[in-house]
């Protein structure tokens, strides 16, 4: 009897490793979103890392020449890229840290009881569906050293002694520029993230809590963010890949000047493609920039699989 249980064992092995019909329906729908994905993602990304080890400019730009790490060691050689990356890291911490603390603030306020909330939440969405080149376009005319809306309320509010403040010309002022009209632009989307996640929180802990007489900001830092920890995580995490890839309002509001005091890897990348026409450069850069956006969304995952496991 044991014998015959044996000869068996590997028949229905057999007969269990075969995919049934609707597996192979299911393979044959899926399939060509697979290719598409493999056609529009994977093989351009492959083709870049290559161009990224190549001599790559206009007059060879079909037949690319094998430069081993040249392009990688000319970027760090002139200590430009480092500069453009901290320049990257400095703008992506003030934008997302900036419209996280917003998002949160104006959250909580449309979480609670409100007069008008909802007609506030239908309106705090209009910046999100503006494009990014108007919304670039309008701060850059709002911002203008002349005429500009924003200069006008500073002086007459007496934050500033002149109406001719230069936005653009100023690299600390060119970088809050570039900082304000993102924030201006995401806000709504981080808003709506949050929101979300406040709706999930139980209320009866948070009403246990004032009953044991813990007050308003005991209650957001103990109870509702641990709550709402894995949004928090998720939002941060696109925030910050939007922003390392930012390029429309960057340049359309400073070019990535003065000089070069807004230059982030996207502007950088693009200067070097189609200004200079270092097609293998431009690609080393965006690779480096590919690596550390994949080194940051593997933390971020561990992160919510540790905060998962502790639950």
């Amino acid at each position: 009897m044991e014998q015959n249980n044996q000869a068996i064992l590997p028949a229905v092995q057999k007969k269990k490793r075969k995919k049934n019909p609707d597996q192979w329906f299911a393979i044959g729908f899926v399939s060509p979103a697979i290719l598409v994905l493999i056609g529009v993602i994977a093989l351009p990304i492959l083709r870049g890392v290559w161009i990224s080890f190549c001599d790559c400019y206009l007059k060879n730009l079909t037949s690319p020449t094998w430069n081993n790490f040249s392009n990688y060691a000319a970027l760090f050689k002139d200590g430009l890229f480092l500069q453009y990356f901290g320049h990257t890291l400095l703008f992506v911490t003030l934008t997302v840290g900036v419209q996280l603390a917003l998002g949160l603030m104006f959250a909580l306020l449309l979480n609670s009881k409100i007069r008008g909330r909802n007609i506030f939440r239908g309106l705090l969405i209009i910046p999100w569906t503006i494009p990014s080149v108007v919304v670039a376009i309008v701060w850059r005319w709002m911002l203008q050293q002349q005429y500009g809306v924003i200069n006008y309320l500073l002086y007459h509010a007496g934050i500033t002694s002149t109406m001719n403040l230069s936005w653009t010309m100023d690299a600390t002022l060119a970088m809050a520029a570039i900082v304000i009209a993102c924030v201006w632009k995401q806000l709504p989307y981080m808003t709506v993230m949050l929101l979300a996640g406040l709706q999930s929180v139980d209320n009866s802990l948070v009403e246990a809590a004032y009953i044991d007489g813990t007050n308003k900001f005991q209650n957001l830092w103990h109870i509702i963010l641990p709550a709402i920890r894995p949004v928090l995580i998720t939002s941060t995490w696109l925030a910050v890949t939007q922003n390392f890839q930012q390029f429309t309002i960057i340049n359309n509001l400073t070019a990535g000047g003065p000089v070069t005091a807004t230059t982030t890897l996207s502007i950088a990348a693009y200067k070097t493609a189609f200004q200079s026409y270092n097609f293998g450069q431009s690609a080393a850069i965006g690779v480096i920039w590919m690596l550390f956006l994949l080194a940051f969304t593997f933390l971020s995952n561990k992160s919510n699989e540790k905060y998962a496991e502790m639950q």
